[in-house]
């Protein structure tokens, strides 16, 4: 398993809950697809393949091929990025989701939809270990099949209960972040995906300025252990 330090656990959490709030948007203004959670769009794909639907199977692989070149693109950025990492992607997740913020004010949803999926693959690039994603940030599968591993650990006396923690953490933080979004999206239409876009500003500059208040990089944002 991979753990993080308390500030790296924060830094998970807190793109969990922008992942959830950014897919409800999507979710909503887009037509019940997704832009982080990757195997709804699959079963999309597969549904309107097999029913002759040609534009949303199109739309679908579409989404799935960017969500890769998001995840693609933010290793090579990040690993020339150093320990700045976690500050780096940040950024450019929050550019990509103000853009998409724009394309909802002048009411093109659509074209907004890519720039979301790109932002989300980068999100996941935040947590790399020795080349792969170990702690993935914007889907939920994992993370509730490590709850099931953790009890039945806690339950065979080989683990503890607390555990589960982490893991129950980033579930929560992704729902509740989605109800925030759903929420937002039916007052304020797309743009109100344009509040994660400004936290991620707002934890850039927050970072950059600790970080020169320090005199040098904190690296809590991307470290990891590995243990077990």
């Amino acid at each position: 398993m991979t753990q993080l330090d308390r500030s790296g656990l924060a830094l998970a959490l807190g793109l969990a809950a922008i992942a959830g709030f950014v897919d409800a948007v999507a979710f909503v203004t887009i037509g019940q697809f997704f832009v982080s959670f990757m195997s709804g769009n699959s079963t999309r794909l597969a549904v309107s393949l097999a029913t002759g639907a040609w534009h949303p199977a199109g739309f679908a692989a579409g989404l799935i091929a960017l969500f890769v070149a998001g995840v693609a693109i933010g290793n090579i950025v990040g690993a020339r990025a150093g320990v700045n990492r976690a500050i780096i992607l940040s950024l450019g997740e929050a550019v990509l989701l103000g853009g998409a913020a724009a394309l909802h004010a002048i009411g093109r949803p659509e074209p907004a939809a890519p720039l979301m999926v790109l932002a989300m693959g980068g999100a996941n690039a935040v947590f790399m270990a020795d080349g792969e994603v170990r702690f993935g940030v914007t889907y939920m599968t994992g993370a509730l099949a490590r709850i099931g591993e953790r009890l039945a650990a806690a339950v065979t006396g080989k683990g503890q209960v607390r555990d589960v923690l982490p893991w129950l953490g980033l579930w929560l933080a992704l729902a509740a972040g989605a109800v925030a979004g759903a929420a937002a999206t039916l007052r304020y239409g797309g743009v109100a995906v344009a509040i994660p876009a400004a936290a991620l500003f707002a934890a850039v500059l927050f970072a950059g300025l600790r970080r020169a208040g320090t005199g040098g990089p904190d690296s809590g944002g991307g470290g990891f252990r590995s243990v077990g």
